[in-house]
């Protein structure tokens, strides 16, 4: 091969160096790398009064990490359906009836309410009631914990805008605030969390709150040492709530009982974080607390939480 000098060499070095920077260039456009979704985690989207999330699920522990993009206060309660049941039956024989019993307890027919809530079929009672993320308000993510087997299972939001469950569907051809999904029997591998604060809740003694609520984020478990039907139908459970001077306590209790016309309809007179939805006795239940210095209160979705000792305030300092 012939040696190169002068222009030649000078052109080849330009080409070379040309091709160098184009391999770095493309070198560092290169994605990063997409971060591993930690086993069991499971993301719900709120859009409006829509769940988005996937049709089907590992069993074993979960955590729904839950966004609120809605203008509006939500929960997701998780409900493991009796076999051969599903979001279509809940739609066409459950949500009817609560929405026309919350119609009569409008107008102030209690009678025909109770009459009328009578008439939830039978299967209503075999459902299972395993947690879900806590209300939750506009803008905020919440991450609720808990361990799922195999099943059919829907996620329903019963909050109210002008009387109407959200669950509720308003029309034939719609759905109301509700999905289903799938827990097959592949296993999530997820391990049990490790709680930083510990709530036991009960019927006969309320809540009982181990572990110092210090600024930051914490993992709360909340363990159901039994698990009643209070007044309203529903057993109890724990939600966190950021509190302010303007926060009326009465008024917060009252909201937290969907059975009377102002429970659960929005808006939400305090700033809810999450928390876990009912379980049964002997059940864990945990949620992630991002607590900065304030006044707060956890409190159960039940009447007359505070006669109950279900309702706890603290302070982070």
């Amino acid at each position: 091969m012939a040696h190169m000098g002068g222009p030649m060499k000078q052109a080849a070095t330009a080409v070379l160096a040309f091709i160098l920077l184009i391999a770095g260039c493309a070198g560092g456009e290169q994605a990063e790398p997409v971060p591993e979704i930690p086993p069991g985690l499971v993301e719900v989207t709120i859009e409006a009064m829509d769940f988005t999330m996937p049709d089907e699920i590992p069993s074993g522990w979960t955590t729904f990490r839950t966004t609120n993009n809605s203008a509006m206060v939500h929960m997701g309660v998780v409900e493991r359906m009796p076999e051969g049941y599903g979001l279509r039956e809940q739609q066409d024989q459950v949500a009817p009836v609560f929405q026309e019993g919350m119609n009569l307890i409008i107008q102030g027919d209690m009678d025909g309410a109770m009459a009328i809530f009578g008439e939830l079929p039978e299967w209503f009672g075999r459902i299972v009631f395993l947690g879900g993320p806590g209300l939750l308000a506009p803008g905020q993510v919440t991450e609720t914990s808990a361990y799922l087997e195999p099943g059919t299972y829907i996620l329903e939001c019963y909050v109210k805008t002008d009387g109407v469950f959200h669950s509720y569907n308003p029309a034939p051809e719609m759905d109301g605030m509700i999905a289903q999904f799938t827990v097959t029997a592949e296993p999530s591998g997820a391990q049990e969390p490790t709680p930083s604060i510990e709530i036991a809740i009960s019927n006969e003694t309320g809540m009982e709150i181990t572990g110092e609520p210090t600024a930051g984020e914490h993992q709360v478990a909340v363990h159901f040492t039994d698990q009643a039907v209070h007044e309203h139908f529903l057993g109890h459970d724990v939600h966190l709530v950021r509190l302010t001077p303007e926060t009326d306590q009465d008024a917060l209790v009252a909201w937290m009982n969907w059975s009377l016309p102002a429970g659960l309809q929005t808006p939400a007179p305090a700033v809810f974080l999450g928390g876990t939805n009912e379980l049964p006795a002997g059940g864990t239940a945990y949620f992630k607390a991002t607590l900065e210095p304030g006044e707060y209160a956890w409190i159960a979705e039940v009447p007359s939480a505070d006669q109950k000792a279900m309702l706890q305030r603290f302070t982070v300092k």
